[in-house]
């Protein structure tokens, strides 16, 4: 509660409702004298500080080393000592992909960097260094004009869809701006990447939606309950991922190899590979999917196997529609 003297009005000064007490019933309000001292401006942001990051703190705690606990604790009601949902998914996606693009300039260089691994991502676009061009069509033309003037001489019936029209004029005025492939491809990665957040965010409804279907019989769940259990996971995928790049760092910066391998790297200068975060969010997954929905060990592996599947899918397309957008508004 604020030290700062209680107004004698009674009039919200907020919604000008009737206030009956320190704080006003409508909007919540402290019906306090408006003219603020530094001193209590400072007790203000002190407790504000230290109330977030108990919030905070805890949520992490309980997020990381108790998958599908918040999203019960949701369910049945307790949400004041937890970030809601929300806010933890805006957070934790603001910073890791802040962080992401901060330390993996490779990308825009089209090469990107899984552990102890460099690939360049043209290697399997382009084998002939002479050719210059992203996508092969049938026909081949020198300019967006000569193409254009090919389709009007051409009957109707024999022209190029919607779709290919487009893709082929994009492919030439592209051929145009980038002669080389290498910088063409680049570009499309870095505009993709920068896409990567907006198809997380269009996944995360489907994601729940399958929720929904495959646990339709257990009637007590709503799909705002699934969504809550969604937003948690991704949540706690960008921290895993974060907490995986960080590892990889420290481990490339300190030169310490435990134990050694063929290449001279330990184990654990393997953990940003995807291979192994993809283990770690894969049981993470499972155990989320077995503490919140409270089903037996082999309904839970089933479901998840089935979800798992569909996903790679759903993934897959949302990740060939998105790369194209990229490839359209480049």
């Amino acid at each position: 509660m604020s030290s700062t003297a209680e107004r004698k009005e009674k009039n919200c000064l907020n919604c000008n409702a009737t206030v009956q007490g320190r704080y006003c019933h409508v909007c919540g309000q402290e019906n306090i004298e408006p003219r603020e001292k530094f001193r209590h401006m400072l007790t203000h942001f002190v407790f504000d500080l230290f109330h977030f990051d108990g919030k905070f703190f805890r949520t992490m705690k309980y997020l990381l080393l108790r998958p599908g606990f918040l999203a019960q604790e949701h369910l049945r009601g307790r949400r004041m000592d937890y970030l809601h949902p929300i806010r933890l998914y805006i957070f934790t996606s603001a910073f890791f992909f802040l962080f992401f693009f901060m330390v993996s300039p490779s990308m825009i260089d089209g090469k990107m960097d899984l552990g102890n691994k460099t690939i360049d991502s043209t290697a399997n676009l382009k084998k002939d260094s002479a050719q210059n061009e992203l996508i092969k069509f049938d026909r081949q033309f020198l300019n967006l004009k000569q193409y254009d003037s090919v389709q009007r001489n051409l009957p109707e019936s024999k022209r190029d869809g919607f779709v290919v029209r487009k893709l082929q004029r994009q492919n030439l005025i592209l051929k145009e701006k980038y002669p080389s492939s290498k910088v063409l491809i680049s570009k499309i990665l870095d505009v993709f990447a920068h896409q990567f957040p907006k198809m997380l965010f269009v996944s995360l409804p489907l994601f729940a939606l399958l929720l929904y279907i495959l646990y339709a019989r257990k009637k007590q769940y709503y799909y705002a309950d699934h969504v809550v259990f969604t937003l948690h996971f991704y949540s706690t995928v960008f921290i895993l991922i974060f907490l995986a790049i960080c590892l990889n760092m420290v481990l490339d910066w300190t030169g310490v190899y435990v134990i050694s391998g063929k290449e001279g790297k330990n184990f654990l200068n393997g953990a940003m590979r995807s291979e192994y975060v993809s283990l770690v969010i894969g049981f993470y997954w499972y155990r989320s999917l077995r503490n919140f929905y409270g089903q037996s060990r082999r309904k839970t592996i089933l479901k998840f196997a089935l979800q798992l599947f569909i996903n790679m899918l759903v993934f897959s397309i949302l990740f060939l529609l998105f790369f194209l957008f990229s490839f359209m508004i480049i």
